[in-house]
């Protein structure tokens, strides 16, 4: 008697789709708001009576709220489903600007981007540490990219057309509509985003593997090998992303004003030549995504590269047509950073610590941007549009380095899984 039995057939880990893209959604949103007003800072300056550094510095008041509640508030909110507090964090979102585009003065449009910072923090803590509940694992750094790709697209669109529409219908008009958006968004993220049970063991318990320099989808288990796992490793990748975005943020906070006055952009073509930088910066976090999910150290190196050469470029640029190419550059370093940066966070956090080491990710982020807004001000008022780039290369090269020393220490230590 011959007895047949039917191949085992395994499948494929596949990405859900439908809820990465609602999410990317809400982090074009939320990068939107955050980084609206380096766009309008000039419509904004003179309708405020404020100077171009304190309209800058909105963005540190924003980033620095982040910075001192997300890692409470996380801790506050940690029972609360993690689907419904996307949703009232977006809606805090949509109340923010709304409050905002009605701002009478300088001083109520500082306190309505405390209140959209408040849950911005809690956004970008828990939307990553939800995505590693609902990708599979060998596909982390691709969900990441997706979700990222929202980010990447608000530079694309979002930053610019909030701009063009502010210089035909006023800053606050902007401020508005983006309200009414955010709000779709939330209706959105409430019918598609999976309802998961966040306090699970099995989450827990459930390792995330780091590909080493090999295709993710066909890696031998053998050559699988695990993050050091460790919040001293969470620690110190969150001190090279602050590094990392103070230098980002210290010149782009201020990238309208240079783009007028020093390159010489005539001011109907900003909102092109921002247009032009987030479609760079997308397409970067789309690199990331396609070539770099199985080789991070590449990646990072490579980004950094980037951002490096651009500027260089944008210093010594005496046309508006290198000046063009050496933003598009630019823009493409840094869109492949912060993909790779939250995967690397996300495989080195012990896993039971998964939100809190997005919420210290997200505060070394914002204190960056706060931190690089803050220091820009100063360097602009002390020394002139021209210290900007000078300080960005400074600290550009202090992060690929620091990002560097820390692999060669992480290769030289046993491998090792702690939850």
């Amino acid at each position: 008697m011959t007895s047949l039995s039917a191949p085992v057939m395994t499948s494929a880990p596949r990405l859900p789709l439908v809820p990465l893209i609602a999410l990317a959604f809400s982090t074009f949103i939320s990068v939107t708001i955050e980084m609206l007003p380096t766009g309008l800072l000039e419509l904004m300056t003179v309708d405020l009576g404020a100077t171009r550094a304190e309209i800058g510095w909105l963005m540190t008041i924003f980033a620095f709220t982040v910075v001192l509640t997300s890692t409470p508030l996380t801790a506050l909110t940690k029972r609360v489903p993690r689907h419904a507090l996307l949703v009232v964090v977006l809606a805090v979102f949509a109340v923010g600007s709304i409050a905002s585009a009605f701002a009478p003065t300088y001083a109520w449009l500082v306190v309505t981007r405390v209140v959209t910072g408040l849950a911005h923090g809690v956004f970008w803590a828990v939307v990553a540490s939800y995505i590693s509940l609902i990708a599979p694992k060998e596909l982390l750094t691709r969900a990441v990219s997706i979700t990222l790709g929202g980010g990447a697209i608000a530079y694309v669109l979002g930053v610019p057309i909030g701009t063009a529409l502010g210089q035909a219908f006023g800053w606050r008009f902007a401020f508005g509509s983006l309200a009414v958006v955010t709000l779709l968004v939330a209706v959105l993220l409430w019918f598609l985003l999976p309802r998961v049970n966040h306090l699970d063991d099995s989450y827990f318990t459930r390792p995330i593997a780091l590909p080493d320099d090999s295709d993710e989808e066909a890696v031998p288990a053998k050559r699988v090998r695990f993050a050091q796992r460790s919040l001293l490793t969470v620690i110190l990748l969150c001190v090279i992303t602050l590094i990392t975005m103070t230098a980002q943020y210290a010149f782009y906070s201020y990238i309208s004003p240079y783009s007028l006055d020093v390159i010489g952009f005539p001011v109907e073509t900003l909102s092109l030549v921002l247009f032009a930088y987030g479609i760079a910066s997308a397409g970067g976090t789309a690199l990331a995504g396609v070539f770099f999910t199985a080789r991070p150290r590449v990646g990072l190196a490579t980004g950094y590269g980037l951002m490096l050469i651009a500027v260089t470029l944008l210093l010594f640029a005496h046309d508006t047509t290198v000046a063009l190419v050496a933003l598009v550059i630019w823009g493409l370093g840094m869109g492949v950073l912060p993909p790779l940066l939250q995967s690397r966070i996300l495989n080195a956090a012990p896993s039971r610590h998964r939100d809190l080491s997005s919420a210290l990710y997200t505060s070394g982020f914002n204190f960056g941007i706060g931190s690089g807004a803050l220091v820009g001000g100063l360097l602009l008022d002390a020394a002139g549009l021209v210290a900007l780039p000078v300080f960005f290369l400074a600290m550009v090269g202090l992060g690929l380095v620091s990002a560097l020393v820390l692999d060669a220490v992480l290769a030289r230590r046993p491998l090792q899984q702690t939850s």
